[in-house]
């Protein structure tokens, strides 16, 4: 058995805006017998990040109010004192594994990368990425009251908060949701010296294997290949076409335990109207064309 601590460069983070796939990554990540989840949910305790909507816990609920919120969930390299590290690393190092590979999910760090990356030099960073109007319309069921949808907007925004986050909030929640894309984006773009991989969404659905091969072998430094065989996953990338159900697809994993979801569902939030598509194109395409650059 080795603690957390020991571990460097296999230590997987995985970051990326809400609804991009993160948690689709760490469940395919979880069917190698070589990677531990030891982290609750999305770790949100262990980063500080409670309550997550308006964190308050050190180090990063402290690093949020210091600014009243107007950085949103943004932490810079500067932040990554002493005093956070030992914090982390001693948390780290009260958690144990017999795994090699352990890995957190948690999309708030895809705006912390310069911070996440000094204060775990030699972690693997793998970056989240989905086409914007998909991924703009899986954002917006989130803000559609629903049984089931956790964790309500709160001062009318919902997910990863960019620095500035209050100035978008919009009535039109097409624009605002929009909005967060690119601004999330482009801030994952700016510090993409930080990435180590960059995986989109529906790569990750049509190559399974292939994507957990290539993470394993470069958490491990060497040629490797996964004693396991993934089919291929349902891409809900078209949905914004004719409508979707608003229960998340996490939830049928946690009914299911299957990576394959059902092929039909009930229409309870309706397809994108033309006007809504060429908005989300017009706010979201040039960063768009900047990511789908990096890969």
């Amino acid at each position: 058995m080795v603690t957390l601590c020991e571990m460097k460069r296999q230590i997987i983070f995985i970051v990326g805006l809400q609804k991009s796939g993160t948690t689709l990554m760490l469940r395919i990540l979880k069917q190698s017998d070589l990677v531990e989840i030891p982290f609750k949910a999305e770790g949100n305790d262990f980063w500080g990040n409670m309550p997550p909507f308006d964190p308050c816990e050190f180090p990063a609920g402290v690093i949020y109010q210091r600014s009243g919120g107007e950085m949103g969930h943004e932490i810079d390299g500067d932040d990554a004192t002493q005093e956070i590290h030992k914090t982390l690393h001693d948390r780290l190092a009260g958690i144990v594994t017999a795994c090699p590979i352990v890995a957190n999910k948690n999309p708030y760090n895809t705006v912390r990368l310069p911070w996440i990356r000094k204060l775990f030099p030699d972690s693997m960073i793998i970056a989240m990425v989905r086409r914007p109007i998909p991924n703009v319309f899986s954002l917006l069921k989130k803000h559609v009251p629903h049984e089931g949808g956790g964790l309500s907007p709160k001062e009318g925004w919902w997910g990863v908060k960019p620095k500035g986050w209050r100035r978008v909030v919009n009535e039109n929640k097409v624009i605002q949701c929009a909005t967060q894309w690119k601004m999330v984006n482009e801030k994952l773009w700016h510090d993409k010296a930080h990435i180590d991989m960059i995986v989109t969404y529906h790569h990750l659905c049509a190559s399974p294997t292939e994507v957990l091969n290539k993470i394993l072998a470069t958490a491990l430094d060497r040629a490797f290949k996964a004693d396991v065989t993934l089919p291929r996953i349902q891409c809900f990338d078209s949905e914004y076409k004719h409508g979707a159900r608003l229960l998340s697809k996490n939830k049928y994993y946690r009914a299911s335990g299957s990576l394959v979801t059902g092929e039909t569902e009930p229409v309870e939030i309706g397809p994108l109207k033309e006007e809504d598509i060429a908005c989300i194109e017009k706010i979201c395409g040039e960063t768009q064309s900047m990511i789908e650059g990096l890969q």
